[in-house]
């Protein structure tokens, strides 16, 4: 890092001025509490600071070191799509994306009296990554536009992501809204079909039942393993 040259301080160069007095309290806005109470001001404050953590030093250092270290360099629906080859491999969050992370960190934040600054939020996000915390999925551009797209109809098993968000669901579970508590449920029975759906049922069904095309790619839905595992007669 660069130092920057400092002057040598010339009282010969100082005018006469007045002498004033100013508060330096710590003040509200230092951590814009208000800026909570409108919903659509909260939403855009989730999504800065995404983007604020996404440019960070610590994630890009992270990511690099997940896709070279942790064998995240391939898609984890198409393996032959690699950095090798030049292709881009995004690491995808679930069963939570970054923006229900970052909202999990500011209501611990906001219950516990904590500082609500971007950068204190970005802090503990990126802690809970480095703990591994975070469910993370490597995945190709095309297959992740479509895990975010209107359908979200890419299932991804929870033993084959990297991260325990088990883990987390414990340690924050009293700052966790219902709406994501019940969706980590469904995603954890969801789990437990598709655990016994590839244990007991053939291949060939699977594939029939469960898959979906995509511009020639194959990829699982979500809604079709849903519906097959509805369908499987009770025993």
């Amino acid at each position: 890092m660069r130092i920057a040259h400092v002057h040598d301080y010339r009282l010969d160069k100082v005018d006469k001025s007045e002498e004033i007095e100013v508060s330096i309290e710590p003040c509200e806005y230092l951590d814009d509490l208000g800026l909570f109470d409108d919903d659509k001001e909260f939403y855009r404050f989730i999504v800065r600071t995404k983007y604020y953590i996404r440019k960070s030093y610590e994630y890009t250092n992270l990511m690099r070191f997940l896709k070279r270290k942790r064998g995240m360099y391939c898609c984890g629906v198409h393996q032959n799509i690699n950095i090798w080859d030049g292709f881009s491999i995004n690491i995808h969050h679930t069963p939570l994306v970054m923006e229900d992370i970052i909202h999990v960190i500011i209501s611990k934040r906001l219950k516990c009296g904590e500082s609500l600054k971007m950068s204190a939020i970005a802090k503990e996000v990126m802690m809970v990554h480095y703990m591994g915390l975070v469910g993370l999925y490597p995945l190709c551009e095309t297959c992740h536009e479509y895990a975010h797209g209107d359908t979200n109809d890419l299932f991804i098993p929870l033993k084959s992501i990297f991260g325990d968000p088990d883990a987390f669901f414990k340690i924050y579970k009293d700052f966790i809204a219902d709406v994501l508590k019940d969706k980590f449920k469904n995603v954890k029975e969801l789990n437990k079909g598709y655990n016994m759906v590839e244990r007991e049922v053939p291949d060939g069904l699977i594939k029939k039942y469960i898959y979906i095309i995509s511009k020639g790619q194959e990829m699982m839905s979500t809604k079709a393993l849903y519906h097959f595992i509805n369908e499987l007669p009770d025993e």
